[in-house]
């Protein structure tokens, strides 16, 4: 994961998989991102290979933080694997995606 702060919101761009085995690591690097952002978080998803439940836990709890906090999550460039997942849970209907990649 590599982490870009901007002045208003942060933006972190995810590679690989996203699975049981990084989730706990994951799940703490993307809260630290979101708490230290002024309005939120972006998530760029293009090069995640996999993810499974594990990692639509982590962006399911990391948006209702945010909303808790008054601030937005947004998943933005989502590859196929994690659009897939997505849909089929029907979390794109609750979580906000986007399908350009944020800029670098």
């Amino acid at each position: 994961m590599v982490v870009e702060p901007g002045p208003q919101r942060v933006l972190a761009r995810l590679r690989g998989e996203i699975d049981t085995e990084d989730s706990d690591g994951l799940r703490g690097r993307l809260t630290e991102a979101l708490d230290s952002s002024r309005h939120g978080l972006d998530v760029d998803l293009s090069a995640v290979t996999f993810c499974d439940s594990s990692g639509l836990h982590i962006l399911l709890d990391l948006n209702r933080r945010a909303l808790t906090a008054g601030k937005t999550l947004v998943l933005t460039a989502a590859s196929r694997p994690v659009a897939r997942l997505l849909r089929l849970s029907g979390a794109e209907q609750v979580l906000t995606v986007r399908d350009r990649p944020t800029p670098a």
